[in-house]
């Protein structure tokens, strides 16, 4: 990834990295996937459905190419230095959201 994203990204707190399945890198915390990359400049995030929702209609990403349009994936270009302020914002609603489900469903199964 570009101008220190990855960087950025490995410093979250319990994140690691790991070979994607479909080529690539992934991006886990407590084990859950929440992003994925393809080359430098290519992001797929995965999103709670309001926020695939409103990044889409805000423009911000686009539909991931291959996963169903409410299954929370989306993609994201970096074209320019200027949009790894906006890749840091999905991947951090990304991130937020991984470490909510994995917290929830901690607590679930503790006794």
């Amino acid at each position: 990834m570009i101008n220190g994203l990855k960087e950025w990204l490995l410093q979250l707190p319990d994140v690691v990295e790991a070979p994607h399945s479909f080529g690539g890198t992934e991006y886990q915390v407590n084990g859950r996937q929440f992003m994925h990359n393809h080359g430098p400049r290519y992001l797929d995030i995965h999103l709670s459905r309001e926020d695939q929702e409103r990044v889409l209609r805000e423009g911000k990403a686009e539909r991931h190419r291959f996963t169903p349009a409410r299954a929370g994936w989306v993609t994201f270009h970096i074209r320019s230095d200027g949009d790894v302020e906006t890749a840091k914002e999905l991947i951090t609603l990304a991130y937020n959201d991984a470490r909510k489900i994995t917290a929830f469903r901690k607590q679930r199964l503790s006794p």
